[in-house]
């Protein structure tokens, strides 16, 4: 059994613990908030707003439902979801261009179709450059 100094018992090793941890957590967190190379928080295959518009070439691609389209998307954005593909990747694979950046959104970051449209983009097609946008619709419409 591990001794505490100062007795204490179980206690006082989960004490022990819990400041060992605290210990450890406050200079991890720093160096994460202070390092000038510091993660981005982004998902493999996703993309900052910030980045996509550092890009001259950019053929959009919005996987949400037919009324969410309808009602607002980015201009210029094709429409193309899961449950529409048959229909919409022919006007999808006509704007495409070898070299030409793909970036596909849905809602937020919640969303799944937007990840399943960019893997079959690649898996299917062949599109290298395909990249869901982080955040969505959500980052799109909160930077405007």
């Amino acid at each position: 059994m591990i001794s505490v100094p100062g007795g204490g018992g179980q206690r006082g090793v989960v004490r022990v613990v819990a400041w060992l941890l605290f210990a450890a957590l406050v200079p991890a967190g720093l160096s994460v908030w202070l390092h000038p190379h510091r993660p981005t928080w982004t998902r493999e295959g996703e993309v900052k707003l910030a980045t996509v518009a550092g890009w001259s070439d950019v053929l959009w691609v919005d996987a949400r439902s037919a009324a969410a389209y309808a009602q607002e998307h980015i201009p210029g954005a094709l429409k193309l979801s899961p449950g529409t593909w048959e229909a919409d990747v022919e006007a999808v694979v006509a704007a495409w261009a070898p070299g030409r950046h793909v970036v596909v959104y849905c809602d937020g970051y919640g969303c799944q179709a937007s990840r399943e449209v960019a893997r079959r983009l690649r898996a299917e097609l062949g599109f290298d450059a395909v990249y869901v946008l982080a955040g969505g619709w959500d980052a799109w419409r909160d930077s405007r």
